[in-house]
C-alpha cells in the first residue's frame, strides 16, 4: 500500500502505528483483486479492514500471518464474516468481523452483530453455496472440523476503537450466542479493540521462542557426532503438556499442522485410551529440533540415568499428529494415558548447517499412508500378470497406486481388473460386497475378496477379455440409461455392477483364456442382451420390493443379489422378459444431453470442484445429517468425460451426475426418495450455477446465434 502519512497526519498516534504494522505484515499477503478499479481511498480502507480481520484472526487462532491472510473472505457474499480460520488439531473455528477507523473510533453496531449471527447460522447449517468463492476454498476443511464431536466456534469482533461494542450491542451479542448454545456449548465470542492491537505490537517486538521440557527415563542414548542428538522415551502426558502450552506453534517447521480427528488420528487416540502400555510399540515417534539443550539429572550424572532436557526454540518437525493426538487423549482421560510412552528423537542445531532442519523435515515427512491396495504390488502373482500383459498382449498392467493409468486401448490397472473379475465371479455375493465397500477388493484371509479373484493362476488374456467385456456392457448400459427416466433410470445407474455380472453369467467363462476360441463372438452377443437383462432386473426388483427405496439395501445384500440374479436368469430362459423400458420422448432430449453438451464445449475445466446441493426441502431434511457426518460427501471433481464426469471425494470413483446423486440417496438410506433423479440439477459450480443451468446457457447462446443444440 502507498504511504499516506500526510493524509493521516491528524490521526491518533496509536492508529498510525497499527496501520503501519498492518501494512508491513499484510501488504504482500492480502488479495485485493476482487475490488477492481476503484478510488485509492476506497481501496486502502478495504485493505485495512481485511488486514485488521487477518490480524484479529492471527491473535485469536495463534497462526502465521500468511495463514491469517489466506483466511480472509471479506467481500461480496461474505454474510458479515470477514475471515474464517480453522484448526483441525483442536477442532476450533474462528469467525472474524472487523471494522477499521482512521480516527480510532470504530464501533460495531447492532446491525453488524445481527449480520454476523445470521452468517454464523448459514455457516453451521452448511449453506456453503451462499458464500463467496474465497470461502469455497476453505469449505472442505471447515466441514471436517464442524463434524468433530468436540468442535468449538469462536466469534471474534474487532474494531479499531476504544469501546468496539456499545452496551446494547454487547447485550444483543450475548443473547444471540446464548440462543445458539441452548442445547450444547458450541459458541463463544471475543471482542478486540485498539488496546489489544497495541499490545500485539509490543509482543511482536519481543518474540519468545517455544521451549519445552523432555523427561527421558532409563535407556536413552546420546549421539554427539556430528550433531548433538538424544533418543529416548517421553511420557504422553508430557507431550500433551507441550501442546497445551504452545499449540500449533510447535509445528511451524513441519510440512503440515495437525490434521484433526482423521481416521488414523482417531485410531491413535483410541489406542492411547484403550491400550496405553502398548502405544510405544505401534507409534513411529516424534522428531524435535531445537537451538540448544540444557540438561538436568535427577540423581547420578551418567549415561542412561533419568534426566530432564530443556529444549530452547523447539520445533516438532515430524510427529505433529502424535503430539496433537496425545493432547486429545490426555484431555479426554488423563488417568488412562498415564502409562503411555512415546519414542522421541531430539536434534540440537547448534553448530549444524543452516539447512539441516529443513532437510530433516523433508526427509522425515516423505511418507504417505499405506493402504491394503498398495500391498498388491508386492504380490508375486501380480508381477507375473504384469509381465504376461507386456509379453503376450503388448499392453500395460498398472499395479501401483498413483502410477499413471494407460489409455483404454493400451491396457488397464489392477483396480479395473479386480472389478471385472468380481463381475465375472459366479457368486453374485462378491458384487454385493463391492457395493458395501469397494476396499473389500483388497481384503485377504478366508473372508477376503482378493483371494477369490486372484487366488488361482490367471493369464493376461483372461483378465484383458474380462476388462473389455465389462467396459462394453457398461457403455451399452450408459446408452440405455441416457434415454430413460424414473425407476428404469435408477436401476440402470445404480445396479451397473450387478448387470455386468448377470451378462457375464449368460456368456460364461468357457474358452475365455483360449486365443483361438469363440469367446469374443459370444461376448459380443452377450453385450447385445444388456437391454433384456436391464428389463428383467427392473421387473424382478418390482416383484420383490415394489418400491425402489430398498434398491440400495438389496444391492448390498449377498442373498438378495443371488436371488435377483436367479430370477433374471429364469426370466431370460423362459422368454418372459418384459418389453424394454420406453425411452423419453424426443421433446425432452435436451436435458439428457446436459453432460455431453458441457463436455463438448469444455465449459468446465478438469479438476474443478463441484458441490452437491439438495433441490427440495424434503431432500435437505432427509440428507442433512448424513451429509454433515463427512463434508467430503458434498464434494466432487469434474473430468471432461461425457459418461461419468464426476469424481466423488469419498471414494475417488467416477459417476454420472445422476449416478452420484442416486448413490448419495442410497448411502443416506433416504426412504422417501423420489423415483425420478435429475442429478444435473443437484451438482453446483459455485458462483455460476447447476450443471443443468450451465447447459441451458450454452443452448441459449447457440439459439441466439441462430444455431440450436442439434441432435447428439
Amino acid at each position: 500500500m502507498e504511504d499516506r502519512t500526510d493524509a493521516l497526519r491528524g490521526a491518533p498516534l496509536g492508529v498510525r502505528q497499527v496501520r503501519a504494522a498492518l501494512t508491513r505484515e499484510f501488504a504482500a499477503l492480502l488479495d485485493l483483486a476482487d475490488l477492481g478499479p476503484c478510488p485509492p481511498d476506497e481501496r486502502e480502507r478495504a485493505f485495512l479492514t481485511r488486514a485488521l480481520a487477518a490480524k484479529a484472526g492471527q491473535l485469536s487462532a495463534d497462526c502465521t500471518a500468511a495463514q491469517a491472510a489466506g483466511a480472509v473472505i471479506d467481500g461480496v457474499d461474505d454474510h458479515g464474516i470477514d475471515a474464517v480460520l480453522v484448526s483441525p488439531a483442536t477442532a476450533e473455528i474462528w469467525l472474524v468481523q472487523a471494522k477499521w477507523s482512521d480516527r480510532g473510533t470504530a464501533l460495531l453496531g447492532s446491525s453488524d452483530v445481527r449480520k454476523l449471527l445470521n452468517g454464523f447460522e448459514r455457516f453451521v447449517t452448511l449453506q456453503y453455496d451462499r458464500f463467496n468463492v474465497r470461502f469455497q476454498r476453505l469449505a472442505e476443511q471447515v466441514g471436517e472440523v464442524l463434524t468433530a464431536p468436540n468442535c468449538r466456534i469462536h466469534l471474534v469482533l474487532a474494531a479499531l476503537g476504544e469501546e468496539a461494542l456499545s452496551p446494547a450491542t454487547y447485550e444483543l451479542l450475548v443473547a444471540g450466542v446464548s440462543e445458539f448454545n441452548t442445547f450444547e456449548e458450541l459458541l463463544d465470542f471475543r471482542v478486540l479493540g485498539i488496546a489489544d492491537f497495541h499490545a500485539a505490537l509490543r509482543r511482536a517486538e519481543l518474540p519468545e521462542p517455544v521451549s519445552v521440557s523432555a523427561t527421558l527415563s532409563h535407556g536413552w542414548h546420546e549421539g554427539p557426532v556430528p550433531y548433538q542428538t538424544y533418543v529416548g522415551t517421553v511420557g504422553v502426558d508430557e507431550l500433551a503438556q507441550w501442546y497445551e502450552q504452545h499449540g500449533p506453534r510447535l509445528f511451524d517447521r513441519n510440512v503440515r499442522h495437525p490434521l484433526g480427528l482423521t481416521r488414523v488420528n482417531g485410531a491413535m487416540v483410541d489406542g492411547l485410551l484403550t491400550g496405553a502400555e502398548e502405544f510405544w510399540y505401534f507409534n513411529n515417534g516424534v522428531t524435535v529440533v531445537c537451538d540448544s539443550v540444557r540438561r538436568e539429572f535427577f540423581g547420578r550424572r551418567a549415561q542412561n540415568e533419568p534426566m530432564r532436557l530443556e529444549l530452547v526454540n523447539a520445533r516438532v518437525v515430524n510427529g505433529a499428529q502424535t503430539v496433537s493426538s496425545a493432547h486429545r487423549a490426555h484431555r479426554s482421560d488423563p488417568h488412562a494415558v498415564s502409562d503411555a510412552l512415546v519414542l522421541v528423537r531430539i536434534i540440537c542445531l547448534d553448530g549444524a548447517p543452516a539447512d539441516l532442519a529443513q532437510r530433516i523435515t523433508l526427509a522425515t515427512n516423505a511418507q504417505n499412508r499405506v493402504e491394503d491396495r498398495d500391498f498388491v504390488a508386492l504380490d508375486p502373482q501380480q508381477e507375473l500378470i504384469r509381465r504376461d500383459f507386456a509379453r503376450s498382449l503388448g499392453k500395460s498392467y498398472v499395479l501401483r497406486r498413483g502410477e499413471q493409468e494407460p489409455a483404454p486401448a493400451a491396457g488397464c490397472s489392477v483396480t479395473e481388473a479386480a472389478f471385472a473379475l468380481a463381475c465375472a465371479h459366479p457368486d453374485a455375493a462378491v458384487v454385493a460386497r463391492l457395493q458395501q465397500d469397494s476396499e473389500a477388493l483388497w481384503h485377504r484371509g478366508s473372508e477376503g475378496v482378493y483371494p477369490r479373484l486372484f487366488g488361482n493362476h490367471l493369464d493376461a488374456l483372461q483378465i484383458w477379455r474380462s476388462v473389455k467385456f465389462m467396459r462394453e456392457v457398461r457403455n451399452a448400459l450408459a446408452v440405455l440409461a441416457d434415454g430413460l427416466e424414473g425407476r428404469a433410470r435408477m436401476v440402470a445407474d445404480r445396479a451397473g455392477l450387478l448387470i455386468v455380472h448377470i451378462v457375464f453369467q449368460l456368456v460364461g467363462g468357457d474358452g475365455i483364456d483360449d486365443p483361438g476360441g469363440e469367446w469374443d463372438a459370444r461376448a459380443e452377443s452377450g453385450v447385445g442382451r444388456t437391454d433384456a437383462v436391464l428389463s428383467a432386473l427392473i421387473d424382478r426388483l418390482g416383484e420383490r420390493h415394489g418400491r425402489y427405496a430398498l434398491l440400495g439395501r438389496s444391492l448390498r445384500d449377498g442373498r438378495s443379489c443371488r436371488e435377483l440374479v436367479a430370477g433374471v436368469q429364469r426370466a431370460l430362459e423362459h422368454g418372459s422378459v418384459p418389453d424394454a423400458p420406453a425411452p423419453r420422448r424426443k421433446a425432452r432430449r435436451r436435458r439428457s444431453n446436459t453432460v455431453p453438451l458441457l463436455v463438448s464445449h469444455r465449459r468446465i475445466a478438469d479438476g474443478t470442484r463441484l458441490f452437491y446441493r439438495p433441490n427440495s426441502a424434503a431432500e435437505r431434511e432427509a440428507l442433512h445429517e448424513w451429509l454433515s457426518e463427512a463434508p467430503e460427501r458434498y464434494l466432487a471433481s469434474w473430468v471432461n468425460d461425457p459418461r461419468k464426469p464426476l469424481v466423488w471425494a469419498v471414494d475417488q470413483q467416477r459417476y454420472s451426475p445422476t449416478g452420484l446423486t442416486s448413490r448419495i440417496w442410497q448411502e443416506a438410506q433416504w426412504a422417501e426418495q423420489p423415483v425420478a433423479v435429475r442429478g444435473t440439477k443437484n451438482w453446483y459450480l459455485p458462483g455460476e450455477g447447476t450443471l443443468a443451468e450451465l447447459a441451458d446457457e450454452l443452448v441459449a447462446d447457440a439459439d441466439t446465434a441462430g444455431d440450436g443444440p442439434g441432435a447428439e
